[in-house]
C-alpha cells in the first residue's frame, strides 16, 4: 500500500514537470523472445518444447528543464507460455543536479561494481529471478524506491542513499513455474522406520508466504559510494546495510495420525529477510588497449541458510524448541578481470571466488571457497552491423559449464536481430538434475536455442 502511495505521488509530481518541461524526449521499443528446449534433452517436458514466448513494449519518457529533470519507464510484457499480461513499472524519478549537488527521489535502478555479469558490490538492486527468461535476461536488476543525495568535485563524486522501502527479488515460486524445483522441490521422500515395516512416502511441499521486514522508518536501507576518476585509475568504495533480498526458508513438518506410527504428511515452506551489511572496492586501470579490473566484498557476519534436512531433524528431535533457519558467517569475494579491446574485438576474461569462514556443516551450502572463470569474446563484422559472441563460465568446484554463443544483426537502425543458445553442462561428479551440486549443471535440462526481434524508437 505504502509503494503505492508513493507511486501515486511521484505520477502526480511527474506530470507538471512535463506540461512545462524545455525538453521532453520519448523512446520505446518492442521486443519478441523465443526459446525452445534442445532436441538432446532426455528430460521430455523440455525436449524440443518452448521454454520462453515473451514479446514486451517498453516506453520512457524523459523531461527536462533547467537542472531538473524526470523519467518514467514501464512495461507491458505478454508471455503465450501462460496467456498471460503483465505490467511493471520500472522507474519513475525525479532529479535535480547542480555544480556541486543532487538529488534524486523516486523508484530508480542502479548499478554498483566493475565486475561483468557476476555481482560482488552490486548488492543495492534486487534481481528478477522468477522466470526462465528473467534468468536469460542481460539485465534482470529491479529498481528500488529510494531517495539519493550526491556530491561532485574534481574527479570525485560521493552517492548517499536511502532506501525505506524493502524490495525483495522475485523468486520462482509459481506452480507450473520451470525454475521452482531447483529452489523448492515438488516433494520431499521420508523414511518411515519401525519395528515391522521399513518404508518411505513422498511428503508433498507447500509454499506458504514469505515475511517481509515491517514496513516502519527504522527498517530503512542505506548505502554510500565514493567515486574517484583519477588520470591513471579509476576505484570506488561502498557501503551497504540493509536486506538479504533473499529468503531463509523455514519448513513446518504436518504429521498424520493415521497410521502408527505417525509419519510426516506434508512440509509447509515460508522464509523470513535478514539484515545484511557490506564494504567493498573496485578499481579499473587502463593499459592502451586493455584494462585490468578488480573488485572485492566483505560481508560480516552474513545470514547463510542451513540445510533443509538439519532444520527438520531438529524439529523432529526438539518439536518444543525454536528453530534457527540459518547461521551467522563471515564472507569475502573477490574477482579480477581483463578487458582486451584491439581493433573490431572485444575480449573479456575474469576469475572469481567466494570464501565462507568456519564451519559449514548444518549449512545448505557445502564448499567454503567457490570459484569460477567466465570469457566472452566478439567480433564486429559488414561496418558492425553484424556482431558475433561466444561467451561462457566454468565452475571449478564441480567443472559444470554455461556456454552462451549468439549472432547479433542490425537489419537497420531501428530493427535488431539476434540468435543464440543457452547450453548447461554437468561436471565429471554430478549426479544430475536437481541432485546436481553445481550452479549451471543442474539447468542442463533446460539447454536451449532462441531468437530474438527488437524495434527502437
Amino acid at each position: 500500500m505504502m509503494k503505492k502511495t508513493l507511486s501515486s505521488i511521484l505520477t502526480a509530481l511527474f506530470i507538471p514537470c512535463l506540461i512545462s518541461a524545455q525538453s521532453i524526449d520519448f523512446s520505446a521499443d518492442i521486443q519478441t523472445k523465443w526459446a525452445a528446449g534442445a532436441p538432446w534433452l532426455e528430460n521430455d517436458s523440455t525436449k524440443g518444447r518452448f521454454l520462453i514466448g515473451d514479446t514486451s513494449f517498453d516506453g520512457k519518457v524523459e523531461a527536462y528543464y533547467g537542472n531538473s529533470s524526470a523519467l518514467a519507464e514501464g512495461e507491458v510484457s505478454y508471455n503465450a507460455l501462460l496467456n498471460q499480461v503483465d505490467f511493471s513499472l520500472k522507474e519513475l524519478w525525479l532529479d535535480y543536479t547542480s555544480s556541486l549537488w543532487g538529488l534524486r527521489i523516486g523508484r530508480q535502478k542502479t548499478s554498483w561494481g566493475k565486475a561483468d555479469g557476476i555481482d560482488i558490490t552490486n548488492v543495492i538492486c534486487p534481481k528478477d529471478m522468477s522466470s526462465f527468461s528473467a534468468m536469460a535476461d542481460d539485465d534482470s536488476s529491479m529498481a528500488i524506491d529510494a531517495l539519493r543525495l550526491s556530491f561532485t568535485g574534481n574527479n570525485i563524486s560521493l552517492d548517499a542513499y536511502w532506501i525505506p522501502f524493502f524490495t525483495p527479488s522475485r523468486l520462482p515460486v509459481d506452480q507450473n513455474n520451470l525454475l521452482r524445483k531447483f529452489i523448492i522441490p515438488q516433494s520431499v521422500t521420508i523414511p518411515i522406520q519401525t519395528e515391522s515395516i521399513s518404508t518411505s512416502v513422498d511428503a508433498p511441499i507447500l509454499i506458504d508466504s514469505f515475511e517481509q521486514p515491517e514496513i516502519a522508518i527504522w527498517n530503512g536501507e542505506y548505502a554510500l559510494k565514493l567515486s574517484a576518476y583519477l588520470s591513471a585509475l579509476d576505484f570506488s568504495l561502498y557501503g551497504f546495510y540493509g536486506w538479504d533480498d533473499i529468503p531463509l526458508l523455514d519448513y513446518t513438518l504436518a504429521y498424520s495420525t493415521a497410521g502408527s506410527p505417525p509419519y510426516i504428511q506434508d512440509i509447509t515452506v515460508s522464509g523470513t529477510y535478514k539484515r545484511m551489511g557490506m564494504v567493498g572496492a573496485d578499481a579499473a586501470l587502463p593499459i592502451k588497449e586493455t584494462v585490468l579490473r578488480v573488485e572485492a566484498a566483505f560481508f560480516p557476519m552474513r545470514h547463510f541458510q542451513k540445510s533443509s534436512e538439519s532444520i527438520m531433524e531438529q524439529k523432529q528431535n526438539f518439536p518444543l524448541e525454536d528453530t534457527e533457519t540459518s547461521e551467522q558467517r563471515n564472507e569475502l569475494a573477490v574477482l579480477a578481470g581483463l578487458d582486451w579491446m584491439p581493433e573490431g574485438w572485444t575480449m573479456t576474461a575474469q576469475y572469481y571466488c567466494d570464501f565462507v569462514f568456519g564451519n559449514l556443516d548444518s549449512l545448505m551450502r557445502s564448499d567454503m571457497l567457490k570459484h569460477e572463470a567466465t570469457l566472452s569474446i566478439s567480433k564486429s563484422l559488414l561496418s558492425e552491423t553484424l556482431e558475433l559472441t561466444l561467451s561462457g563460465v566454468v565452475s571449478f568446484n564441480d567443472f559444470d559449464i554455461m556456454i552462451n554463443p549468439s549472432v547479433n544483426y542490425k537489419l537497420s537502425d531501428q530493427i535488431n536481430l539476434e540468435g543464440g543458445a543457452l547450453l548447461f553442462f554437468e561436471g565429471p561428479y554430478c549426479e544430475g538434475g536437481i541432485n546436481c551440486k553445481g550452479d549451471y549443471g543442474k539447468y542442463k535440462d533446460l539447454s536451449s536455442f532462441y531468437i530474438n526481434a527488437k524495434f527502437c524508437f
